[in-house]
C-alpha cells in the first residue's frame, strides 16, 4: 500500500521546489509568507498569494500549488490586479515528476 504524504510536508516540499525555481529564473528578494493554522495567504483584492519577490525592479506576487492548474477566472483576476497595481502575479504549480510550471 502506498503511503500518503501529509499536507504540511507536501506544502514544504512544494515551497522548496518553487523557491529553487524562482532563484534559478533570476527572481530576487524572495519571501514566502508563513503559513499557520489561522493565517495562510497574503490577500490583495480577495486573491490570496503565498509569497512576494522582485524581478527587474518589479514586484511579483505568487501562489504555490501542488498538482493543480489555475482556473481561467483566477488568471483573469491576476491580469486585473497587474493592471490596477502595476505588479506581476504568478501561479506556480509543482507537478510530481514533471517539475514547476509557471502560469501568468
Amino acid at each position: 500500500m502506498k503511503k500518503r504524504i501529509n499536507n504540511r510536508s507536501k506544502m514544504h516540499r512544494t515551497n522548496s521546489k518553487i523557491r529553487q525555481y524562482l532563484i534559478k529564473e533570476g527572481y530576487t528578494q524572495l519571501y514566502l509568507f508563513p503559513h499557520s493554522r489561522f493565517s495562510k495567504d497574503y490577500i490583495i483584492d480577495g486573491i490570496g498569494f503565498d509569497g512576494i519577490c522582485t524581478k527587474d525592479n518589479k514586484i511579483v506576487f505568487f501562489q504555490c500549488k501542488s498538482n493543480s492548474k489555475p482556473s481561467k477566472k483566477l488568471l483573469l483576476d491576476y491580469k486585473k490586479l497587474e493592471k490596477k497595481y502595476e505588479i506581476r502575479c504568478l501561479f506556480l504549480s509543482y507537478f510530481n515528476r514533471k517539475g514547476v510550471m509557471e502560469y501568468s
